[in-house]
């Protein structure tokens, strides 16, 4: 099954609202695969603290809708999962509200 990873970002100051956004997701999302704990620092290419939803490939056009709606503000990428990290989180990414800067250096590979 093809995949999609939504990334929710906060900011330290934001924590509630972003447990609340959470549970809201969860609660108007069941087809979710999976909906992971609030991540409080940047991990990864991540530049803000945030948590991580998987979305089914075959339900993203109604899921985007309803995270854009339940969101509160908050900055949200959506991303197809692919062997090309780089293209997944920059040229195939949507995101919904503010653009944030990413660590594309975590996502590049060696040249070989």
């Amino acid at each position: 099954m093809q995949l999609f990873h939504g990334h929710i970002y906060f900011t330290a100051d934001q924590i509630e609202l972003a447990g609340k956004v959470r549970g809201n997701l969860a609660s108007a999302l069941p087809q979710l695969t999976y909906i992971g704990k609030l991540i409080p620092k940047p991990i990864g290419p991540h530049s803000r603290p945030m948590f991580e939803i998987h979305i089914p490939a075959a339900e993203i056009g109604p899921i985007l809708a309803v995270i854009d709606n339940l969101r509160e503000g908050l900055p949200v990428l959506i991303h197809p999962v692919l062997e090309d990290e780089l293209a997944a989180h920059t040229t195939l990414a949507r995101w919904l509200g503010e653009a944030l800067p990413l660590d594309l250096k975590v996502l590049e590979k060696p040249r070989g």
